[in-house]
């Protein structure tokens, strides 16, 4: 890999990470234990993936190094992102982890094409999780 394609991976990986932490410092949560919320963990795979799709990475290259670093990111402990990712891809025919995923890429996609439609199906999730 190249130094400008590992700068635009990172690069994109700290994107898709704040992202998806903006909300959750919004809905006043931690991001550590988003393994145990299968929805909120497809959510956040889920925008990643239409990120990495989006800017055109490899999915099997520079897509998986950068879902990777990001959820790495996210939960505050960048050297088990590729495990973070390996679970996610584990999930992936759970109900609750596709319905998050499908937020996911749509407020990703939404915002890509307006910058004014902020991501937030990740914040109001956690917040009614918060009130229950």
């Amino acid at each position: 890999m190249s130094e400008d394609q590992l700068e635009r991976v990172e690069t994109l990986a700290r994107i898709g990470s704040s992202l998806a932490g903006v909300q959750f410092e919004a809905a006043a949560q931690q991001p550590t234990e988003l393994t145990q919320d299968k929805w909120a963990f497809g959510y956040c795979f889920g925008l990643l993936e239409a990120m990495a799709q989006y800017a055109n990475l490899d999915q099997y290259t520079d897509g998986v190094k950068m879902m990777s670093n990001a959820l790495g990111k996210m939960m505050c402990d960048e050297m088990r992102g590729l495990e973070f990712f390996g679970q996610a891809v584990d999930l992936q025919s759970e109900p609750d982890f596709i319905a998050g995923q499908a937020a996911g890429a749509q407020d990703l996609t939404a915002w890509a094409e307006d910058a004014n439609a902020l991501p937030t199906q990740l914040a109001r999730h956690l917040e009614r999780g918060a009130r229950h």
